[in-house]
């Protein structure tokens, strides 16, 4: 194979032992991506529940393909990395799915990777009807302590994959973990990670990992290099107390108690924006120098909310942060803004919850009365009119209004000024 037909090609790499249930679903996402430079290699452990026969109907579609016993699921993950001949690999198990057909195009459609080795993504965790958005932060220096992203919702350099195979010899101290023990040991030899907001894979919460205390421990052992380390041993503690605390009947009351009635029934009616910086800054939101939100502000997630320098928000907004909403410096958001990352799939039977993230970058205006739905991006000093409704991204500069929102002109791009508001009681 030349240069030029593996440049970006992407081996989809599928393990499977009896999922005859699951296995279809997963060939038929690999099958129906846009992305064409793609291959997929499935390595089965010698199922005999009619799996190997469902594999065996999508020849066509599979670039190499074997049906053996072996040492498990690592063992068949390193089994297929041998034989990947991508630049990228990414797994896809028996039973997960890519979210929608354009994962792989969105991901690499803009080859923006030079000296990158891993490409992560978000996830999307099904656990019965539900399907909860996980975001991986683009902090990688996280990983000291446990991992930023899921396995299957990355893509790791072929040449990198194969130097930093699954350490099978740990198998047995490390259970299921011998991913995250692979993930990390890239980080320890200095690999280049990279984040993309994209989620890609969608993965069924039920699983040999999905055992919450062990895995901590797993994670314990892996970040401290196997020897005693006080440090890690204190997170450690601290993460099992905190998993239990939030999976107990208390939690819901409590964490009701303080990010809503007190943050949207109490706080809205103190007349001193210091008390509501200091408690929105307790529960977690990163609120910058010189920021200012008026009284009677509607907050939910608090804690996903990031606010830069010398913005303004005004009474009556709605800020939806479920999904994340981060704001830049010298934004004017004004009255009775709605911005909302949360909503739900229409087309699903389910109607099933999605969160997408909303930025709106420096020197934004929002009028009054406007809406911005999820996964919209603001532009550099853009202006969105009063009354009207994004559902699109908007470009640095532009002018945008109506239902749903257009450009209509173009903004001067000589802007050198701050939201600051000081009138106190407000």
């Amino acid at each position: 194979m030349n240069i030029a037909e593996q440049k970006n090609k992407i081996t989809v790499i599928t393990v499977v032992y009896n999922n005859v249930s699951g296995i279809k679903d997963t060939l038929d996402s690999f099958v129906a991506q846009s992305w064409n430079n793609k291959e997929l290699i499935v390595i089965d452990g010698g199922s005999t529940d009619g799996t190997w026969e469902v594999v065996n109907s999508y020849s066509e579609s599979i670039s190499y393909k074997c049906s053996e016993p072996d040492g498990g699921i690592y063992d068949a993950m390193n089994k297929g990395i041998d034989r990947a001949t991508g630049e990228w690999i990414t797994f896809l198990n028996s039973g997960d799915v890519f979210v929608d057909d354009t994962v792989l195009e969105r991901v690499f459609a803009s080859d923006l990777y030079e000296g990158i080795d891993v490409v992560y993504g978000d996830s999307i965790e099904v656990n019965g009807i539900a399907r909860l958005l996980l975001t991986a932060p683009s902090d990688i220096s996280r990983m000291e302590y446990f991992p930023v992203y899921r396995h299957g919702s990355s893509f790791v350099r072929t040449a990198v994959q194969q130097k930093h195979k699954f350490n099978l010899s740990l198998k047995k101290e490390l259970g299921y973990s011998l991913d995250w023990e692979m993930i990390h040991r890239m980080y320890k030899d200095a690999c280049t990670f990279r984040k993309v907001d994209v989620a890609v894979q969608a993965f069924l919460k039920e699983g040999v990992s999905d055992r919450p205390y062990m895995s901590r421990w797993y994670n314990y052992k892996i970040t401290s290099g196997g020897s005693f380390c006080l440090k890690k041993f204190i997170y450690f503690l601290y993460n099992c107390i905190l998993y239990a605390f939030v999976n107990s009947a208390l939690y819901s009351w409590v964490r009701a108690f303080f990010m809503e009635f007190l943050l949207n029934s109490c706080m809205p009616h103190v007349h001193f924006w210091s008390i509501r910086r200091a408690y929105l800054k307790l529960v977690r939101s990163k609120i910058g120098k010189g920021t200012f939100i008026m009284k009677n502000v509607y907050i939910q997630s608090p804690n996903r909310l990031t606010i830069g320098d010398y913005s303004h928000i005004n009474r009556g907004v709605v800020l939806d942060a479920r999904g994340d909403i981060m704001i830049g410096s010298s934004v004017s958001v004004s009255h009775n803004v709605n911005i909302m990352t949360g909503g739900h799939d229409h087309m699903s039977e389910n109607f099933t919850g999605v969160f997408k993230p909303i930025i709106i970058k420096d020197y934004a205006w929002i009028g009054v009365g406007a809406t911005i739905l999820q996964g919209v991006t603001i532009g550099k000093g853009a202006v969105v009119c009063a009354g009207a409704v994004v559902n699109k991204d908007v470009a640095d500069y532009e002018i945008v209004g109506g239902v749903p929102a257009k450009k209509i002109g173009e903004r001067t791009q000589k802007l050198n000024y701050r939201c600051c508001w000081d009138t106190p009681f407000t």
